[in-house]
């Protein structure tokens, strides 16, 4: 007696055509599979790719005079953000830090608060801070690392060297380790 349910018989043969059928139907499957999970990471990314930074030389220099004796302290250093994309972006901190020479080369590494600079959010375009006068000693060569937090609420670091990253389960205070209340951050507001 033969139990209800399903019962698969071949008799001893396999169809090529069938085989066949079946293999190019399980590839489809596995290459729509793939190319959804490229799309979604892709859309994910999108606003992402579109932020970077840079350092930049301040136009104006900082003199003074101490008695008779005209000091020039040279050019100031300012860190840029450029937001490509048509949203903006928050939480935004551009950090110093170097891309040759000894000294931190990670924005984590980075101690002191003038080669740090946080923003609220950045709008489209391009937006420049000054933070004064940096160690560009012989041999040394300044680049500048950017975290934020997208549109969708999830937070990127772009190293120096261009590399994009997510940055899981933390913001870019967390990030950091940067102590709170942030300049940004307003406690008075209910």
């Amino acid at each position: 007696m033969i139990p209800d349910g399903v019962v698969i018989s071949f008799n001893g043969q396999i169809d090529f055509g069938t085989v066949v059928a079946l293999l190019a139907l399980a590839l489809t499957l596995v290459q729509w599979i793939v190319s959804l999970i490229r799309g979604r990471r892709t859309a994910a990314r999108s606003q992402a790719s579109a932020i970077c930074a840079r350092v930049v030389r301040m136009p104006e220099r900082e003199t003074t005079t101490i008695g008779r004796i005209r000091i020039d302290f040279g050019t100031q250093v300012g860190l840029e953000v450029m937001n490509n994309s048509n949203d903006i972006v928050y939480q935004v901190i551009l950090t110093a830090v170097l891309v040759q020479g000894a000294g931190p080369q990670d924005g984590r590494d980075v101690e002191g608060c003038n080669s740090r600079v946080p923003l609220s959010s950045v709008a489209p375009g391009k937006t420049v801070r000054c933070v004064g006068h940096l160690d560009c000693s012989m041999h040394k060569a300044l680049g500048c690392e950017v975290a934020f937090t997208d549109r969708y609420g999830r937070s990127w670091v772009r190293k120096s060297d261009g590399h994009l990253g997510r940055i899981r389960f933390k913001t870019p205070v967390d990030y950091y380790g940067l102590m709170q209340p942030v300049e940004w951050m307003d406690f008075d507001e209910p």
